[in-house]
């Protein structure tokens, strides 16, 4: 799914819950052993994946991110349809 696919107000949701070890306060490492695959998350992208255990909307998120960290919301939308249109494409999220 391209970044266009998804809206502001998709609703977005994780597709499975993967085995995760927190490796610090802020990284985190996913298990996808059926794959043989693992993902690293840091920062934003760990904070996106843990709003993404519930139906949470792309504005939501963005919402969320643009308080917490020094970001334009113009950018941030940006980086987080790249990132969660990565995690639909792995299997890992899907949009409602």
């Amino acid at each position: 799914m391209s970044q266009q696919n998804i809206k502001s107000d998709s609703i977005l949701i994780r597709t499975s819950q993967l085995p995760a070890a927190e490796l610090g306060p802020d990284d985190t490492v996913l298990l996808d052993a059926e794959r043989g695959v693992y993902y690293g998350l840091e920062g934003p992208a760990r904070q996106i994946w843990e709003k993404l255990s519930e139906e949470v909307t792309l504005d939501d998120i963005c919402t969320s991110l643009v308080k917490e960290y020094d970001v334009e919301r113009e950018q941030c939308e940006s980086d987080t349809r790249d990132f969660i249109a990565e995690l639909i494409e792995n299997g890992l999220v899907k949009v409602r």
